[in-house]
Formats: structure tokens, sequence, C-alpha cells
């Protein structure tokens, strides 16, 4: 059960308050990481929004779109690793979904170094930056323990420009970076909704100058880059820390996230045959963000 202090967060994307809509809710056991497991692996099919609770996660999704067959695939892997999953269905009663959404969705604070926020919370004192993200998701929004220690890594190790960010979601870390003063900066990202959330927040930032393409690492070409971020997830970074590595000048700089503690062994040789020295990792909610240096 996670602890009872936690104050539920709810997570949309495209709610719309006019179809009716399957609550699936979740009991996971362990909670963390089950409930970012989930709330990962349900975006991929389709389910719209998440309430975290104490025990879990409500899930919701357009009753047409409801497909309890790969649900339960998901469940199925969780359970082959030691999760204790279970859950029941039911009709969501009709809402005023941007009021629930804001209602719930908090600030992010990360330590005294960033507060990311949405345009209807109040500003704060107290931050070296704040940013403002109005996501359509509820990654890149830093409430995500690999966004937070990305953005812990970009704001405690100097960087350099030229930088790319792939998998770039909200844009949120290349938006850190341009505010630090990071130059010529590239975010990508394959997903659509980021493609299209990803200007709208640039421009809450008053920033006009970040080049945003919709892609994978195959649009990398002969442009070489000074800093590479790349919260994705570890088989993407299997495959594309060498591409990386050809597109990073020496002594360039790779911060990766996305994977568990328990993976960070192979992120490391993969980098290490790739070219990289191990210069250190953070962890939180047994998630991993590592930092490498291009030999």
């Amino acid at each position: 059960m996670a602890h009872p202090s936690m104050q539920p967060t709810f997570y949309r994307s495209f709610i719309h308050s006019n179809m009716a809509h399957a609550v699936l809710t979740i009991t996971v056991s362990p909670a963390e990481p089950g409930r970012e497991i989930l709330i990962s692996d349900l975006s991929d099919i389709d389910f719209e929004g998440f309430l975290e609770t104490e025990e879990g996660v409500e899930a919701y999704i357009e009753e047409s779109e409801l497909d309890m067959t790969k649900v339960e695939e998901i469940f199925n892997r969780l359970r082959e690793a030691e999760f204790e999953v279970s859950c029941t269905t039911s009709v969501a009663e009709e809402k005023n979904w941007n009021e629930e959404w804001e209602k719930n969705f908090d600030a992010v604070e990360i330590k005294d170094l960033c507060r990311i926020r949405a345009p209807f919370h109040e500003s704060k004192a107290g931050f070296k930056k704040e940013i403002l993200i109005m996501p359509k998701m509820s990654f890149g929004t830093g409430h995500h323990a690999t966004t937070s220690m990305m953005v812990e890594n970009l704001m405690t190790v100097k960087t350099e420009g030229p930088l790319l960010d792939m998998g770039s979601g909200t844009a949120v870390l290349a938006i850190v970076a341009r505010k630090l003063g990071v130059e010529d900066v590239t975010a990508i990202d394959i997903d659509e909704w980021a493609f299209e959330n990803a200007p709208d927040n640039c421009e809450l930032n008053d920033i006009n100058d970040i080049v945003i393409l919709k892609g994978d690492a195959s649009l990398l070409g002969k442009k070489k880059f000074n800093t590479v971020l790349a919260n994705i997830n570890r088989n993407v970074l299997l495959e594309d820390i060498p591409v990386y590595a050809s597109v990073l000048n020496k002594n360039g700089q790779l911060f990766v996230s996305g994977f568990y503690v328990e993976d960070l062994p192979m992120i490391q040789d993969v980098a290490v045959r790739s070219g990289f020295i191990f210069n250190g990792n953070l962890t939180q909610n047994n998630w991993v963000s590592a930092r490498f240096t291009k030999q």
C-alpha cells in the first residue's frame, strides 16, 4: 500500500466529457514502481487518464476503445515480474474533466532547482528556474521520477550546445536547457501528441528557437552535438546509444533515463562499448538517470 500521506494525482491526455468512459480500478503491489509501469503501459493502448490511489491506479478510457485482452497482457507481464495485480471495471460518471484534472494536478518542485507548473498554477518564489508546461499526457511534466532526475542533472552538471533531446515529450528538458542558456537545441519525439504539444510549451516559456522534429534516431544525420538527453526506455536506449555516440563530439555528455536500477549494468555495458565513460547516476523510486562522457 502507498504511504497514507500520498496525494492522489490525476493525469489526463485527451478525455472528452461527451463520451462514455470505462474506469478500471487497479490494485497493484508493490505500489511503486507498479503505478508508474501501469500508467506507462496503459497509455500505449489508448487509456486517456489516470488517478493515482493509495492502492494503485484508476485508469480511464472510452468504453468503445476498451480491449481487456490487451489489458490482461499488461497485468500478466506484471505478475510474471512478481507484482500482485487485481482489477474491477465500471462506467465513469459524467465529469468536467478539465476541472477534475486541474484540481488534482500539482506543480512539481525539484529541490530548490526548478518548479514545473501549469498556467493555472500561481507562480512561487524560491526556485532557480520556473517552467510552464501544459501537458497532453502525464509524462514530461516532472511528475515522473525519470523526468525530475533528468532536470536535476541538467541543472547541476554544466552542459553545452548543440544539445539534442531524444524522446522529448512535452519538450520540458529542452526548455529547461534553453532557460539555462544552452544554445542550438533540438527536440525529437516519435509521438504525434508530443510533436503537437511541444511548440505550445515553448511558446508558454517565450522560447521560439528550439527545433522540434517528429521521428526517432533515424532522423539524426551528420550534425554533431555536445550534449544528448535521452529519457526513453531501456530497449530503445540499448539500441540507440551507439547512434548517440556517433553524433556526439569528443568529451560530449550523454544523460539517459527511463530504466530501472537492475537495468543499469546493461546500459553501462552498451555505453562503454560505444566509447563512453560512466560518470555516475541518480536514483528515485527504483528509476535511474545516468551520466556518461564520450571519450
